[in-house]
């Protein structure tokens, strides 16, 4: 081997592939995207979002509220394993994970006995999430138990509270009124 043969080979085996961030001009994918700024300092840790509900409650997800669907499987893993409905604002784990929640006996008198017996603290939830977090007209749709969930936050009434229709099954709509009973909790009363 002659000597500049000898010395590009040293040259590219010493200049070996380097592990490094992803250069600044390129577009972070995966954990980069999701935990840091937007590639400007990279080592700086990014602050996760945080979504303000009605009530004043601040939740650290959304649970699928604005894009229509309530994600009933992440609202379980939250309230999992805590009883009973009154949560809401109060309860939270070391992720700084809160439900809205909907308490209150007044469900069943409101949008019936056969549905409000039937709905678990999951379909609360996403109905108290959906007060929080959703726009007025936009319904909120999921699947529980049988049954097909299709609740709409309406527009503002006195108190902070929120009207909202509910429709269970594609039956009669049955309006009801929510309003705000502590951080990201709501009650039920007849409108």
């Amino acid at each position: 081997m002659n000597f500049p043969a000898a010395l590009t080979l040293a040259t590219l085996v010493g200049a070996g592939t380097a592990l490094a961030d992803p250069p600044g001009h390129a577009p972070a994918h995966g954990y980069y995207k999701k935990h840091y700024d937007d590639g400007h300092d990279r080592k700086k840790y990014k602050k996760a979002k945080h979504y303000q509900g009605k009530s004043g409650a601040v939740y650290a997800q959304d649970y699928g509220i604005p894009s229509g669907r309530c994600n009933r499987d992440e609202i379980g893993a939250v309230i999992g394993g805590v009883t009973g409905a009154v949560i809401g604002g109060q309860v939270a784990s070391r992720d700084d994970r809160v439900v809205g929640m909907v308490i209150g006996g007044v469900l069943g008198a409101v949008v019936g006995h056969a549905i409000g017996d039937s709905m678990d603290n999951r379909d609360r939830a996403c109905m108290g999430h959906a007060l929080e977090l959703g726009r007025p007209g936009a319904p909120v749709v999921w699947h529980s138990g049988g049954h097909d969930y299709h609740f709409t936050p309406r527009g503002d009434a006195r108190d902070d509270c929120r009207h909202a229709t509910l429709v269970v099954d594609g039956r009669t709509p049955r309006d009801v009124l929510a309003c705000p009973a502590g951080r990201g909790k709501w009650a039920f009363r007849r409108s």
